[in-house]
C-alpha cells in the first residue's frame, strides 16, 4: 500500500511539474578568464548609412522612420565592417561570448538576425545574442535616453563596442569597459549630431565640439579597436593635453 502511495505521488509531481510555468534558469558558472562582449549594430557592426537614407519616414520628424522596413532591408542596402566582423570573429575562436545590443525598435527584427548570421558566419537570434534596446523618454523632462545599459547589465557583459556617445554612456551607467569604434566619414558627415554636440554645426555652450575637434580625434590614430577619447573627453588646443 505504501507502494502504492509513493507512485501516485511521484505521478502527481511529474504531472505538475510538466503543467507548470517553466522556470527560469539560474546562470551559469561564469567560465575563468571567459569574456562576454558585446557590440552595437549601426556604423559598428553594419554600415548601415544608405539603408537609413532609403528609409520611409512615417512623420515629419527626421528620426521618425519606419523601422520594420529599415529592419528588413539590411541584406539590401547595409554593408558589414570588416575590421569588426574579424574582431568577432576573433572572440567567439577564443572562447568568448559575443552578443548584439541595437537601439532600433525591433519590428522584423528577425530579418537583422538572419543577415547577421549570413554575414557573421554563427547562429544569431533575438532575444538570445541579439537584443532590440530603444531610447525611452523620461516623463519628467521629455528627454530620450538610452537604454542599452540595462541589458549590458542583464548580460554581464565586460566590454561594450560602440561608434555612439550614447553607447559609451550606457556602457559607463552601467559599470563596464566601453570601447569606441570610429564612425565611417560618411556616417559622420550624414548624421553629425550626437549625444554631447553636433561636430557640423556652431558651437554652442551646452554642445562645444567642432569639426576641427573631430578630425583632431581621427587625427591622433584611434583606429577601430580604440578607445573613446572624443567628445567624452574635450580636446584643447594644445594637442599634447587633454582635459576631462
Amino acid at each position: 500500500m505504501r507502494s502504492i502511495q509513493l507512485i501516485l505521488t511521484s505521478l502527481l509531481l511529474l504531472i505538475f511539474s510538466c503543467n507548470s510555468p517553466q522556470a527560469i534558469s539560474t546562470p551559469t558558472t561564469p567560465v575563468l578568464g571567459q569574456l562576454k562582449v558585446g557590440f552595437d549594430i549601426d556604423d559598428t557592426v553594419l554600415f548601415s548609412r544608405d539603408n537609413f537614407l532609403k528609409a520611409p519616414h512615417m512623420s515629419d520628424d527626421p528620426d521618425h522612420l519606419d523601422y520594420g522596413w529599415v529592419n528588413s532591408h539590411d541584406s539590401l542596402y547595409s554593408v558589414i565592417i570588416e575590421p569588426i566582423a574579424e574582431l568577432i570573429t576573433w572572440f567567439r575562436s577564443k572562447g568568448h561570448e559575443v552578443y548584439f545590443i541595437t537601439a532600433r525598435p525591433g519590428p522584423n527584427g528577425a530579418f537583422v538576425a538572419r543577415h547577421l548570421s549570413r554575414t557573421l558566419g554563427f547562429q544569431i537570434e533575438m532575444n538570445k545574442n541579439l537584443f532590440f534596446s530603444p531610447k525611452r523618454k523620461d516623463p519628467v523632462s521629455g528627454h530620450r535616453f538610452t537604454s542599452k545599459h540595462e541589458l549590458i547589465s542583464e548580460l554581464g557583459l565586460h566590454i561594450f563596442y560602440g561608434d555612439s556617445d550614447t553607447d559609451m554612456v550606457a556602457a559607463s551607467v552601467a559599470g563596464v569597459r566601453g570601447v569606441r569604434v570610429v564612425r565611417d566619414a560618411r556616417s559622420v558627415d550624414a548624421y553629425s549630431r550626437n549625444y554631447f554636440g553636433d561636430t557640423k554645426a556652431a558651437p554652442l555652450a551646452d554642445a562645444p565640439f567642432t569639426e576641427a575637434g573631430y578630425q583632431k580625434f581621427l587625427a591622433g590614430g584611434v583606429g577601430p579597436y580604440g578607445e573613446t577619447i572624443y567628445p567624452i573627453y574635450l580636446i584643447v588646443q594644445d594637442s599634447t593635453t587633454t582635459q576631462e
